[in-house]
């Protein structure tokens, strides 16, 4: 008599899973945009400061023109926090040199929390 119709199955998603995913992805990405500058920036000095040690005429400057010449190819990369926070430490001895990028970032996370991310790095200049 009557023939039933079948079932279909509803796809798709709810609105609350939606809701839900989208606040992962804002969580996530607010969470990058404070984080990927500070890990780019320390890269980047740490590339110039590399670059710097493959020089050859590295080993032969003093220690004040080695500084300069470093202040200066980071304020060319826009790297100004490291001069002005002083991040940047020459260390030599008698037959090694060094750079020493040791310092660390603060800021504030979300409401009431804060992160901390600390970095130290030494290059030797004379290999």
């Amino acid at each position: 008599m009557f023939e039933r119709t079948p079932v279909r199955k509803i796809e798709g998603w709810a609105f609350s899973e939606i809701l839900i995913w989208l606040t992962i992805i804002i969580a996530v990405s607010s969470i990058g945009a404070k984080f990927v500058p500070v890990y780019l920036d320390h890269r980047m000095a740490v590339s110039i400061v590399e670059g710097l040690a493959q020089s050859a005429e590295t080993a032969e400057l003093e220690p004040n023109a080695l500084k300069t010449i470093i202040e200066r190819r980071f304020k060319l990369n826009n790297l100004h926090d490291f001069i002005k926070e002083k991040r940047i430490a020459l260390e030599s001895d008698s037959d090694r040199s060094a750079v020493r990028l040791q310092y660390e970032v603060r800021g504030d996370l979300a409401v009431n929390i804060d992160y901390v991310i600390a970095f130290d790095d030494t290059i030797l200049l004379d290999d």
